[in-house]
Order: structure tokens, then sequence, then C-alpha cells
């Protein structure tokens, strides 16, 4: 191979070093603006959420562990975003409606009552 296809290939090496240096730096400014976004959004804890609700705060427990509400876990604890939260609501509202009679019946039928 002689110097100038070497040189050649260099340059084309460089600039294509630059053009992934220039995407690498865009991705990074829109992952930044992302995460920013959502760092303002309200992260809140089980108890916030409990009241929110208006449930038993071990209510909102049993649903994070069985999944049925939308959390995330910092170390140990359940974090809820708000507009998560919200819009869970919504569905809530809009698929079932809350039946006592029918909490009831479930509970006992998982719960054998001693006399």
């Amino acid at each position: 191979m002689n110097t100038s296809a070497f040189e050649q290939r260099l340059d084309r090496m460089e600039t294509e070093i630059r053009q992934l240096k220039m995407m690498l730096s865009e991705l990074l400014e829109i992952t930044k603006a992302a995460f920013q976004s959502h760092a303002h959004e309200n992260i809140m804890s089980a108890k916030e959420v409990a009241d929110f609700l208006g449930l038993d705060i071990n209510i909102v427990y049993a649903k994070c562990s069985k999944g049925e509400i939308p959390c995330f876990k910092m170390g140990k604890l359940y974090k809820f975003r708000k507009s998560e939260i919200l819009e869970w609501v919504k569905k809530q509202d809009s698929t079932s409606a809350f039946s006592v009679d029918d909490y009831v019946d479930r509970y006992l039928q998982k719960n054998i009552l001693k006399g």
C-alpha cells in the first residue's frame, strides 16, 4: 500500500470518527433532555400514594407485590410516578366497579374463618 492511499484511508477514518462523536454528542443531549423531563415529574412514596388514593398503605404494598399498580423500586422502597398513578386510576374506573360484596366473598374464600 502506498503512502497516499494510506493517508486517504486515515483521513476517511478521522472523518468518520468526527461524525460518530457528533452523533454521540447529539444522542447524549437527547437522553439528558429526556431524563430531565422525567426528573421533574412527581415521584411519590407508598404513603403518599395511599393518602392520595384514600387507601390503607398495606393495600398499596399488596398491589405493588402483585404487580397490580404501576411502581418501581429505589433500593428497597417502592416509588410511584404521579402521572402513572393517575392513568392507572382512570383505567380502574373504566374497567371495573368496586363491589364490597365481591371483595368480602373473595376474602372469605381465601381465608377460612374459624369460629
